[in-house]
């Protein structure tokens, strides 16, 4: 199977996985539909003949820090009904797409406000994974609670109207989860209910977020949350919250420190309050304002 990854939101879509960064020590594992029907959980795995039926199925075969790899075969598509409904519990384990449009694997969320999927071991990676919100309110889709976490090209994004989730991407309340990255990214959630595509509660050191298209409804803010974070890095990344009024783009406590560079971003807060970095080094952003039929404002402006 070729290894070339599509990803959503940024401006590399040929990127390649290394060999190391796919299989050294590490076994490769196939879930999804195959020539001769739906996987079984009972294969061994190691072919997309014999490929199983979920996502748990294969991280009860994958070992800890082996660098063992889960492909997600074109269409396979999996449903979270309940809080922590898939747990990822397997260190160094890379979670693999294959498939773009409506081949792009999917995670989907549904039946109660809790269903999530919780990462709770370091070291792993989701790729070309499209996940899903297809209920009301669902409180927070993704509960990272490890270090080293990566979301590369991904999509998020509502079923329909009315279905949500108010943050897609929470940290741990300490510093379980430091070094989030979620990069060349895709979201799509316009309910007026959201709060943060991605909400930093903790105080986790070392997050990049870059190369993102983020268009939504977020109440709150896009990107930040009321969590002392450090050696954060935000940049490339291209934002427009729809929210009425005063809702931020990017909002980081005063003390969080960091980079935030070299972001377009529009909504409907005024252009002080659309980003808020204070301690951070910030640089070239750009921010309009929805309502004003305007060129975005560098931000800070320059002196």
């Amino acid at each position: 199977m070729a290894e070339r990854i599509v990803t959503v939101g940024g401006p590399d879509p040929t990127r390649l996985l290394s060999n190391y960064e796919r299989n050294v020590g590490g076994t490769e594992f196939y879930v999804g539909p195959n020539a001769t029907g739906a996987g079984d959980d009972d294969r061994n795995g190691r072919s997309e003949e014999a490929s199983m039926a979920t996502i748990a199925a294969a991280l009860d075969l994958c070992t800890a820090d082996k660098c063992d790899v889960i492909h997600l075969l074109p269409g396979h598509a999996e449903i979270i009904s309940a809080a922590a409904g898939i747990a990822i519990d397997v260190a160094g384990v890379s979670i693999i797409g294959h498939g773009h449009g409506s081949l792009q694997p999917t995670i989907t969320l549904d039946t109660i406000i809790s269903a999530d999927l919780d990462v709770d071991a370091a070291n792993v990676t989701f790729q070309n994974v499209h996940f899903r919100a297809d209920f009301e309110d669902i409180t927070a889709a993704i509960d990272v609670n490890a270090d080293d976490c990566t979301f590369r090209g991904c999509r998020f994004a509502a079923v329909e109207a009315a279905h949500n989730a108010l943050i897609w991407i929470q940290d741990a309340a300490a510093t379980a989860s430091d070094r989030i990255t979620v990069e060349d990214c895709y979201c799509y959630d316009i309910d007026a209910s959201n709060t943060h595509f991605i909400n930093f509660a903790g105080t986790g050191d070392g997050h990049i977020i870059r190369r993102n298209i983020l268009i939504g409804d977020w109440g709150t803010m896009a990107i930040g949350g009321a969590g002392i974070v450090t050696y954060i890095t935000i940049v490339d990344n291209v934002i427009s919250n729809t929210a009425a009024t005063n809702d931020s783009i990017i909002n980081l406590p005063v003390t969080t420190t960091g980079i935030v560079m070299g972001n377009k971003a529009g909504g409907g807060a005024a252009q002080a309050n659309g980003i808020t970095a204070t301690a951070c080094a910030v640089c070239e952003n750009y921010y309009g304002v929805v309502t004003e039929d305007l060129s975005g404002i560098l931000d800070p402006v320059a002196t």
